[in-house]
């Protein structure tokens, strides 16, 4: 009886301190914080380094074929195909697979002799790293040298052919759908190019707010909208901290589950995915449970309409282009670290691929069907800028804000919008030479996040930014 009541009272006792936040395992979660991220970062770079020749990379295939489509419709616009075959020069590097077609693109281009040379490049780096062609790259190529001597294919190779997707179709097609597919070419590029005209004059602009919100911010008329700092806000560390673990084993249990129904089914994976990321929310709820009501979770972590729901809206609208200069700065490093890796990497191993950071959704943008396309737009456009948003602008940046509040209000901001955009950017499956640009737009979502207090702004720049990818993924692959 004494011991049943001892453990009641131990018990109380805890569930006391967790009311009053006596107790936040701060130093704990920021542990494990930093372990989860520095594993996933660990990963992926693993992942990286064992891709090899013989096992072509899907996303990097798909850059690829984007590569020579947008060639082959600025090649059409300009009527000057030499011209584009000696640009294309830049894709005979990398992977086999991303070599065998580029040998098909010169080839539909009529430039036999450049794939001729490429034959030989492929074989003179082969012969000095010791590799060999698998047995299927052995009959692409074989193919692929029959049309670069201009002779007719046999039947039993253009099977070889259709292995290299798009490229295989662009050389064995007729006249006439080969009028259609450089006809198709040239009209994503009026496309892509009229959005990147739109956006870089959105860039102007934004960089002209980005002006006018610095001066005003040093001149007092902006001021910081975060809610003030509370020792309960200790306990966002242990929500983050749950919701990054929470986060994987979902991912990979939808996964798992998709598999199971469906054989890998990519409709149903989508489905799985996406019920993953709205579960993940869930973690929430030990904020609860440690005491924190649902009103000033709410507050805290910015699930408010701010000044209003029509002025945050607005905010966030224009907040897009104000971060697209900071995104701009930010791509302008990744594309230097990108040249200083293929150089690194590229003089070791000449099939190491171009590192281009590439966001696996792409392969299920090029491979999926439109049910998949819709879903994939909800996903990036709809349920990443929610989740993402509540977790890093709203808990994790709440956290870092408070913890750091004592070291002054700029510098304060300075390293908690730093560090929330590196972990935000590192967990990401593009690759360490993405951390630049992913920090870009990061940077420009947590500094909204200080200036209105609402997500709302920051969801909006990171919905608007993902649609505006996706959009074009889907132009080109479609």
């Amino acid at each position: 009886m004494y011991r049943k009541s001892a453990l009641l009272s131990t018990l109380k006792g805890y569930y006391g301190q967790m009311k009053n936040h006596r107790n936040p395992f701060v130093k704990l979660a920021w542990t494990v914080i930093i372990l989860l991220v520095s594993g996933i970062a660990y990963l992926q770079t693993l992942s990286t380094q064992e891709e090899s020749q013989s096992t072509d990379d899907a996303a990097e295939m798909v850059i690829v074929r984007i590569q020579a489509e947008y060639l082959l419709g600025v090649g059409a616009l300009v009527g000057n195909t030499e011209e584009i075959a000696l640009s294309a020069g830049i894709l005979d590097a990398g992977s086999v697979g991303q070599r065998q077609r580029y040998m098909a693109f010169m080839i539909a281009l009529g430039n036999q002799k450049g794939a001729v040379e490429a034959d030989l490049h492929l074989h003179a780096d082969l012969l000095e790293t010791g590799q060999e062609l698998t047995a299927q790259q052995s009959m692409i190529q074989e193919a692929l040298n029959i049309l670069a001597t201009g002779s007719e294919l046999p039947i039993d190779k253009i099977d070889a052919i259709s292995q290299l997707g798009w490229f295989g179709t662009l050389l064995t097609a007729d006249e006439t759908s080969r009028a259609v597919i450089t006809a198709s070419s040239e009209e994503k590029i009026m496309i892509v190019g009229s959005a990147f005209v739109f956006i870089c004059a959105l860039c102007i602009i934004g960089f002209g707010g980005l002006i006018v919100c610095f001066i005003s911010a040093l001149t007092g008329n902006i001021g910081s909208s975060m809610l003030p700092s509370s020792k309960s806000h200790g306990i966002y560390a242990e929500v983050f901290a749950i919701w990054l673990l929470a986060f994987l084993l979902l991912s990979a249990g939808a996964g798992a589950l998709a598999h199971v129904l469906a054989k890998d089914n990519m409709l149903v994976g989508m489905l799985c995915t996406l019920g993953a990321f709205f579960a993940s929310l869930l973690v929430l709820t030990w904020a609860r449970i440690r005491g924190i009501s649902w009103e000033q979770l709410r507050n805290d972590i910015g699930w408010t309409s701010g000044t209003g729901l029509n002025k945050e809206f607005l905010t966030g609208l224009f907040g897009y282009a104000m971060t697209l200069p900071i995104l701009g700065a930010g791509i302008l490093i990744t594309m230097v670290l990108m040249l200083v890796q293929q150089e690194v990497v590229g003089s070791n191993d000449p099939f190491s691929g171009d590192g281009g950071g590439a966001h696996p959704i792409i392969v299920e943008i090029a491979n999926g069907g439109w049910g998949v396309r819709i879903l994939l737009v909800i996903l990036a456009a709809v349920a990443a800028p929610i989740v993402e948003e509540t977790m890093f602008r709203g808990v994790l940046y709440r956290q870092l804000r408070t913890s750091s509040h004592r070291i002054g209000l700029v510098l304060s901001i300075t390293i908690s919008v730093l560090l929330t955009s590196f972990l935000f950017a590192a967990i990401h499956p593009q690759g360490w030479v993405a951390i630049p640009a992913l920090m870009g737009i990061a940077i420009g979502m947590n500094l909204l996040r200080e200036w209105r207090g609402s997500l709302i702004p920051s969801m909006m720049v990171h919905g608007i930014s993902n649609g505006i990818v996706v959009s074009m993924m889907l132009v080109f692959l479609s």
